[in-house]
């Protein structure tokens, strides 16, 4: 009679077993990545003037990403590019704010290309990404504040570029259409195009392999 109670448990502890091994396999593969050539699409995407940048002035790999402020694994994963940012001195980052979820992400999105005009992309990002409170223009005089801006200045800058600011976002709007992508996050790691958050171990691994590769070639 113990050994038919002791077969259930087997079996549960078998496929325990099992599904850890899947998890670690599915944990330690290489990020699902398509190789890009260096097209018209592409070139657009690196050259385009308006997109913030953060990292090298003269880097050996060059990271795309396309976000949006309310997107949840766009807000998880943040952190690891700020990481990677601040550890790794070959690394430059092209931020594509893709305000795809609604007015909020729209607002958010105006608020950070606003941001990048007065210098401080870079804290109004972490700022949007850590805000707990909902998003729209009117929430900018607090997010100034997170962010150690003027808000006055950031008003103005809300104001005045507001046409600029729109044509920035259609640009990055095209070129997701064009790269094909399915929503954010996405990422252009050299030339691999990578859907879906990647944490600090796949976005070392996807930046290791960019570097054996290099950059998109025509």
């Amino acid at each position: 009679m113990r050994q038919f109670e002791l077969r259930p448990r087997l079996s549960l502890a078998l496929a325990v077993v099992a599904a850890l091994a899947l998890t670690w396999f599915l944990q330690t593969r290489p990020p699902p990545a398509k190789a890009l050539r260096l097209t018209p699409v592409v070139e657009s995407v690196l050259a385009d003037p308006g997109s913030p940048r953060l990292g090298a002035e003269a880097p050996d790999v060059v990271i795309v990403v396309f976000t949006d402020y309310r997107c949840p694994i766009c807000r998880k994963t943040a952190p690891a590019l700020d990481r990677l940012l601040a550890s790794d001195p070959g690394v430059r980052v092209v931020y594509k704010d893709w305000p795809i979820l609604g007015e909020q992400s729209r607002a958010g999105a105006r608020i950070a290309l606003a941001a990048h005009r007065l210098g401080g992309y870079a804290r109004m990002h972490h700022a949007l990404m850590t805000d707990p409170g909902p998003l729209s223009i009117d929430a900018a005089p607090r997010l100034a504040e997170r962010a150690g801006l003027d808000a006055e200045a950031l008003n103005t800058a809300l104001a005045d570029g507001s046409e600029a600011i729109d044509l920035q976002l259609n640009r990055h709007r095209a070129q997701a259409f064009a790269l094909g992508l399915q929503g954010t996050p996405a990422y252009l790691v050299g030339p691999y195009l990578v859907q879906g958050g990647l944490d600090d171990r796949k976005l070392a691994a996807m930046v290791a392999r960019a570097r054996k590769t290099g950059p998109p070639k025509s």
